[in-house]
């Protein structure tokens, strides 16, 4: 079993070799803390697919392609993401004449002790 070198490769290779096979198709993902090294096998049987990685870049790759390949699973269409919109403008700030809210007065400075 070779270790695919590129990212893109490995991905596109492993979506190709579920879609062959989806029902004989499984991915297995080791991390291994001694080495800080990522492990992705995807395996049908007659072909198995390895990529490992040391970067923790990989981690958000892994995120979007598993994401890709449980809705590849469940057949379910992805739900269209909301774009949060920026939240209102804030309020016009209260005039300069406005009278200043009680109880929001300057703190007292505490007094050092004098040095003898």
């Amino acid at each position: 079993m070779v270790y695919r070198k590129h990212w893109g490769e490995f991905k596109q290779d492993a979506l190709a070799l579920y879609a062959k096979a989806p029902e004989r198709a499984r991915l297995v993902v080791k991390a291994r803390p001694s080495t800080q090294m990522l492990v992705l096998k995807l395996t049908d049987d007659h072909v198995t697919l390895k990529y490992r990685a040391k970067s923790a870049i990989i981690l958000n790759r892994l995120d979007e392609f598993q994401r890709e390949l449980f809705e590849k699973m469940s057949g379910v269409a992805p739900a269209p993401q909301k774009r949060e919109e920026p939240a209102a403008p804030p309020a016009p700030a209260a005039p300069a004449d406005a009278a200043p809210k009680q109880g929001g007065g300057k703190s007292k400075n505490k007094k050092k002790g004098k040095k003898k």
